[in-house]
């Protein structure tokens, strides 16, 4: 994650705390430890029981490798492609078997090494779409399950209220004196699942998604380069099809690079 992402991030919550503690005169009404454990153990308890366990504990892996970077570095990949397409073109698929050692992206690198080992042309386009289209569906379901729990939250945080509401009916018999700050407690809670979902987990979800987006998007340059490598597709019609994948503002470092590797 940027700097520029940290600042944005901090601001925004520091807006939002600042208005919180100006909206009442006791800040500390906004605190209700029991109401958070009702929401959190709640929610943790229905994503366990709608997922695996596995499953639930890879998706937070998944959110720390999306924070990582803004965006992928498609367009450096993009660049390794076309140098290996001047190379096949100019020496053949069969040398670029000395490259594999040095290609770091585990599904470049077995594409390349499809190309190596004379897989036909529909024979490497079914496996490439075969395992873009699984770790589009695996990907996915890592999203869906934050999603699941940004459901789930604003749900507990009902539950919450209501029992928060039980004890305050049943301290009426004793009197009227603290209604009003038992019922604070009690709608503390709600206020609790609707920011769970809405200020953390729905944004986690987003951005596992464009995570997911970017990566299929690279994988699919990668089809893509090893189909044309294979057609024995000239490396400049290589660089100008493979760039379409890429926002028009990337594509000028792309143009400058691929020509000072040529003039030198």
């Amino acid at each position: 994650m940027n700097i520029a992402t940290v600042i944005g991030i901090v601001f925004g919550i520091t807006i939002l705390g600042f208005a919180t503690f100006l909206s009442t005169d006791s800040a500390g009404v906004f605190i209700n430890f029991p109401g958070l454990a009702i929401v959190l153990g709640g929610t943790l308890a229905s994503t366990f029981i709608c997922f695996p366990l596995k499953e639930v504990m890879r998706v937070f892996n998944t959110f720390l490798i999306a924070l990582k970077r803004e965006e992928l570095p498609t367009d450096n990949y993009i660049e390794e492609i076309v140098e290996i397409a001047r190379h096949a073109s100019t020496r053949g698929t069969i040398h670029l078997e000395k490259a594999l050692p040095g290609i770091e992206n585990e599904f470049l690198q077995s594409a390349i090494q499809m190309l190596v080992d004379g897989y036909s042309r529909e024979e490497i386009q079914e496996i490439l779409d075969t395992r873009i289209e699984q770790t589009y569906q695996q990907e996915l379901s890592s999203a869906g399950i934050y999603r699941t729990m940004a459901k789930l939250a604003p749900a507990y945080g009902m539950i919450g209220t209501l029992i928060g509401l039980i004890g305050m009916m049943q301290s009426m018999s004793v009197g009227l004196g603290n209604l009003g700050a038992h019922m604070a407690v009690a709608l503390t809670t709600t206020l609790y699942g609707i920011l769970l979902a809405n200020l953390i987990l729905l944004p986690i979800a987003i951005k596992v998604e464009k995570r997911i987006e970017e990566r299929i998007i690279l994988m699919c340059v990668i089809r893509d380069g090893t189909l044309f490598i294979k057609d024995k597709t000239p490396a400049a019609i290589v660089l100008d099809k493979l760039k379409a994948y890429l926002p028009t503002r990337r594509w000028s470092s792309i143009e400058r690079k691929d020509k000072e590797e040529v003039e030198a």
